[in-house]
């Protein structure tokens, strides 16, 4: 019998560039040793990264479901590491998880690597904690994201906290938080792009910060007449192609029984002209689609992964814990030719206020 541990390794880096999911890619490293090392080697990582999206927690397991609606195919890992914690996605295969023991890690559920962050209840910026442990996972901290893997010397992590009011960033191996300079803002998303930390107040001004935490400057935003009419709206800031772009969720209340239930209607989308400092309405994303809701907001090239549907915005449920419980998620995607909300079936309603669907962009390192 052949012995498939001893294939030469030009021959498996030839296999290994011609697989395209991530799933592929797993079940190659799981055949052996020598096949496993193969895929480990950055050079022949070309695999497809489509997104994921990780279902909520259910009782008393440990065993966390992922669903590739790219391949229609559930996922189940056992992730005890991340049993009773909140967790939010990113588009490089890395979790920020939180608990109420008011630790915080960074994890990749595919490898389980798990990485301690410096204790953010003990940031500068905070000088009591009111809240209880419980209190602190389920809302006090609003969006924890990674900006990159660990591997990458300029990942970062940053935190939106304290009533939507501050912010902070991190290095995963610093031993505390640096804290941005901020006061009587609201606010909503976070991304880090070429050196310097971007946010988006509710007002969708964008705060500018370099890395020692000073605010270096405020891009106005100078509202559009014709808008209006939403409820409610929830803002992203995303990278794609190399600029920034705001994107703009409007959501109304199907009230029942004085119980508000937001479900999304429709996306504005804006680009950030860096030379004016203003933004541009946009009618589409060209071939590019956008991945947004408790995860660190990022984009897909349809050019490069086809299954991915160009000018579309796919939208996970990153509120209802924290306003209501309704009874069942609001999760679509939004096609911007169209102007129409697809809707995407999840999971069930977690019993959970601090668990919620979102997306991850799976990789093995």
């Amino acid at each position: 019998m052949a012995d498939w541990s001893k294939l030469p390794n030009e021959l498996l880096r030839l296999i290994v560039g011609r697989l395209h999911l991530i799933e592929d890619y797993m079940r190659f490293g799981g055949v052996c040793r020598s096949w496993h090392l193969i895929t480990l080697e950055k050079d022949s990582y070309s695999c497809s990264k489509l997104p994921w999206v990780m279902f909520t927690e259910k009782e008393t397991t440990d065993i966390r479901e992922f669903h590739s609606i790219f391949s229609n195919k559930i996922y189940k890992l056992y992730l005890p590491e991340i049993f009773g914690r909140r967790c939010w996605g990113s588009s490089h295969g890395w979790l920020v998880t939180i608990g109420t023991d008011l630790e915080m890690h960074i994890l990749n559920p595919l490898s389980r690597v798990q990485i301690s962050l410096p204790p953010l209840h003990k940031c500068s910026n905070l000088k009591k904690l009111i809240c209880t442990p419980k209190e602190f996972r389920d809302y006090f901290v609003y969006k924890a994201v990674i900006s990159s893997s660990p591997a990458d010397p300029n990942c970062i992590v940053m935190a939106i906290y304290s009533d939507h009011g501050k912010i902070a960033f991190t290095r995963p191996s610093d031993k505390a938080w640096t804290p941005l300079e901020c006061s009587h803002v609201w606010l909503e998303d976070i991304i880090y792009l070429n050196g310097n930390v971007y946010a988006v107040e509710c007002s969708r001004d964008v705060l500018m910060f370099d890395f020692t935490g000073s605010h270096l400057k405020t891009i106005a935003f100078a509202p559009a007449q014709e808008e209006g009419g939403s409820d409610y709206e929830a803002k992203y800031l995303v990278e794609l192609g190399g600029e920034i772009y705001m994107v703009i969720r409007c959501l109304y209340d199907t009230r029942i029984i004085d119980t508000p239930y937001l479900r999304t209607w429709v996306f504005v989308v804006y680009k950030l002209d860096t030379c004016r400092e203003k933004w541009e309405k946009v009618d589409g994303l060209g071939n590019w689609s956008i991945f947004v809701g408790s995860n660190y907001s990022f984009s897909v090239s349809a050019s490069d992964d086809s299954e991915c549907r160009k000018n579309c915005i796919y939208f996970m449920d990153d509120y209802c814990g924290m306003y209501n419980m309704p009874g069942s998620y609001d999760t679509g995607i939004y096609d911007l030719d169209s102007c129409k909300v697809e809707p995407y079936l999840t999971d069930k309603v977690s019993r959970y206020a601090y668990s919620v669907p979102l997306w991850i962009r799976p990789s093995l390192c």
